[in-house]
């Protein structure tokens, strides 16, 4: 990611952390959805926050009695003090009453001056969940942004390129589509390993990213006129899947190279967040469909839309229940 782009988010975050930290319990609840607005119409702070929405079963139970009864909850490590914030400053935004930050305040400090108790939530919740907005735009962990940003780099600048590499070598197309993404995740700094059963062209999973948490993602083409439609695209979803049991970790990657004019419909995806997920058994498979079909027409003369759609029995056809 440019350091100069970064640099920018990080000023501007840094002065709305300013204003939520110096306004007093009046206004609080409105500077606080303000906050929330300004991350919500930046891309990779909204993807930041899906990768930590999809660790929220990690402390999903424990937030809840925040809210619901008189117990003072902690967290044991940063990681779910984070999530937990996250969650926490977003069931807030949401909440009808305007006092909630306050009333959850009061439950971690004896002040009785609401400005004073306020202070313990802001120490609780607020720094902790900016510091983990702060410190990943720095590690280039917010894997989302760049996969968002891959996607918009082949679909407006490499598209064509892209189809008459994948064209050209149908056989070994889609290695080849799959080592163009991941030079790109390596020219941005991330820093990853690749099976060796994957450069032999055996499978195209990015294995052990040498970090605390692997990236579990794997590339395929969907085209069913090559014998690749949905059930070709279920059976990498259910790869990725496995792997994240076996590497226990709560996030996987399927990014689908659309190289044909029909689209695919996903099943009981969340197509209201920047990029689609699914959620089964606390992991979360994040869907991106990166188009590079070159289109003779423009779409709006290209007429009515035709799909295939990948069903939940197709999906989870070979994955027996937990």
């Amino acid at each position: 990611m440019d350091k100069g782009y970064v640099q920018n988010l990080r000023y501007k975050l840094q002065k709305r952390v300013r204003r939520l930290n110096s306004g007093d319990f009046q206004v609080f609840h409105f500077l606080l959805k303000q906050f929330w607005g300004f991350l919500c119409s930046h891309s990779v702070f909204v993807e930041l926050l899906q990768e930590l929405e999809a660790k929220t079963y990690l402390v999903a139970d424990e937030v809840e009695k925040i809210f619901s009864s008189r117990d003072v909850i902690a967290f044991t490590t940063e990681e779910e003090n984070a999530i937990a914030a996250y969650l926490v400053l977003k069931k807030c935004v949401e909440s009808e009453k305007q006092d909630i930050e306050i009333q959850i305040s009061h439950k971690y400090s004896v002040d009785k001056n609401h400005n004073e108790a306020l202070e313990a939530f802001r120490d609780i919740f607020i720094e902790p969940f900016y510091e983990y907005i702060d410190e990943h735009l720095d590690d280039s962990g917010f894997i989302l942004a760049l996969l968002n940003k891959y996607k918009q780099r082949s679909e407006w600048f490499r598209r064509e390129y892209l189809f008459s590499t994948w064209e050209a070598q149908m056989r070994r197309g889609e290695k080849l589509l799959a080592l163009d993404l991941y030079e790109y995740l390596h020219d941005q700094g991330i820093d990853f390993s690749i099976e060796p059963s994957s450069v032999s062209g055996e499978a195209d999973l990015v294995a052990a990213q040498t970090t605390e948490e692997p990236l579990i993602a794997d590339a395929k083409v969907f085209n069913p006129l090559k014998s690749k439609g949905t059930s070709y695209i279920a059976s990498g979803f259910q790869q990725i899947y496995r792997y994240t049991l076996d590497y226990n970790q709560p996030i996987g990657y399927l990014i689908i190279f659309k190289t044909c004019e029909e689209d695919i419909r996903l099943p009981s995806a969340d197509q209201a967040q920047a990029i689609p997920y699914v959620q089964h058994n606390n992991k979360t498979i994040f869907f991106l469909i990166v188009d590079i079909y070159p289109y003779e027409k423009s779409a709006s003369k290209r007429g009515k839309l035709e799909f295939k759609e990948l069903t939940t029995e197709e999906l989870w056809k070979n994955i027996s229940s937990d």
